[in-house]
């Protein structure tokens, strides 16, 4: 299997999932993954997963070891604000994709909080986009 964005989706979907046992198959898939070649979508999982550190670190070791790592944490709070997780996408040339798929999901998210504190969504449009480095 290639972590591509719909397969991360699907991982995803399977993390939010309110049948427990769709997360533990979803990890079980994850192990297999624990490289820095996938470090963007695991860190894309991981921060929109709303799966608590404590699972992952029993139910996912090698990635929860790999984000620990790459992220340098030493403490028990293992919830990052979003530019933490996303100067970590990009100071790890993580890939495009990945970049583009948490892009996405935020922006998902703070249109969901905008509209949760009364804001008419339906009248905004939210856009995102990676400059070159030109």
């Amino acid at each position: 299997m290639i972590l591509n964005k719909q397969e991360i989706k699907n991982i995803l979907d399977m993390l939010l999932s309110e049948d427990k046992e769709n997360a533990v198959i979803a990890f079980s898939c994850l192990n297999n993954y624990a490289s820095k070649k996938y470090l963007g979508e695991l860190l894309v999982l991981y921060q929109f997963g709303r799966t608590s550190a404590e699972e992952w670190e029993k139910e996912c070791k090698k990635v929860f070891k790999l984000l620990k790592n790459v992220l340098k944490l030493n403490s028990t709070n293992y919830r990052f604000p979003s530019s933490t997780v996303f100067s970590a996408l990009i100071d790890n040339n993580c890939s495009e994709e990945s970049i583009e798929l948490y892009l996405e999901l935020f922006t998902n998210q703070l249109s969901n909080n905008l509209y949760n504190m009364g804001y008419p969504t339906d009248k905004l449009e939210i856009n995102i986009k990676i400059k070159d480095n030109d």
